[in-house]
């Protein structure tokens, strides 16, 4: 009995599903259209809101793309204002750059037109000096010259008078500290004349005794007199330097000086 009851059960569910199925199907065959809309309305929805968070993710991106357009014109700005007062200074320093050429000009105009005027009056001061003290070179006798119509040897001074050996030497010492006077040039070792007992000094050696050496050689130990003439014509060379002249012969006092006139003389 209980057997009959579970298997009329079994039939009764079996019959309730078949039922279920047929009215699903039914279900379906009359609504398809309607589930096919649903299904892609919701895939419509699906691909709305990934658009809308693209859309989003676009808008987030182009606001901050337009800060920093801002932020990027509002440097630009700035650095065309600073370029602009750039500008400005760079056409202020060369108009300043213009007028220190223009003055550096004048003033090299000037320079020159005073050099000029320098080289004249020393040409002056030359022939005026060649008439206070002539050199002259003695006839019939190489390198032999007078000053003052003096002879002053060259090199021995043996057999020579004394006391005009010593006027001569003045002379050409008074000559040698003007020409050092109008040409600016300091000479190493000062030469003070006094006639014929003129004197030189050595303050740059180191030797024990007096630094000044006499020009004249009655009276003097002759060793010191003659380290005199010796630095006497150190001092001429110096002036010849100072005109860019080449000294052959160091001892040669009188025609090295001549040379010295006659360059600036010619300069002139």
């Amino acid at each position: 009995m209980k057997l009959d009851k579970i298997e009329k059960s079994i039939l009764d569910a079996e019959s309730h599903r078949l039922k279920n199925e047929l009215a699903i199907s039914t279900f379906l065959l009359s609504n398809g259209h309607a589930l096919k809309c649903l299904i892609r309305a919701q895939q419509e929805k699906v691909w709305l809101d990934y658009q809308r968070a693209a859309l989003a993710t676009e808008r987030s991106r182009l606001e901050n793309s337009n800060h920093r357009r801002d932020e990027l014109s509002s440097k630009l700005e700035l650095r065309k204002l600073d370029l602009n007062v750039a500008r400005d200074k760079l056409q202020q320093g060369v108009t300043a750059l213009d007028n220190c050429k223009a003055e550096l000009d004048r003033k090299r105009e000037v320079e020159r037109a005073v050099a000029l005027e320098i080289l004249a009056q020393r040409r002056r001061i030359c022939e005026d000096l060649e008439k206070v003290y002539p050199i002259e070179a003695i006839v019939g006798r190489t390198l032999a010259f007078s000053i003052r119509g003096i002879e002053l040897p060259n090199t021995s001074y043996d057999g020579y008078d004394e006391e005009l050996l010593g006027t001569a030497l003045g002379y050409t010492a008074h000559l040698v500290y003007l020409l050092s006077f109008y040409l600016g040039v300091k000479l190493r070792y000062p030469v003070y004349p006094s006639g014929s007992h003129s004197y030189i000094e050595d303050p740059v050696s180191v030797f024990q005794g007096s630094r000044t050496f006499p020009l004249w050689p009655r009276g003097s130990v002759y060793y010191r007199f003659e380290y005199g003439v010796f630095l006497l014509n150190k001092s001429i060379e110096q002036l010849m330097n100072s005109q860019s002249l080449l000294v052959i012969d160091l001892r040669h006092t009188l025609p090295n000086l001549k040379c010295l006139l006659l360059s600036m003389e010619s300069n002139g």
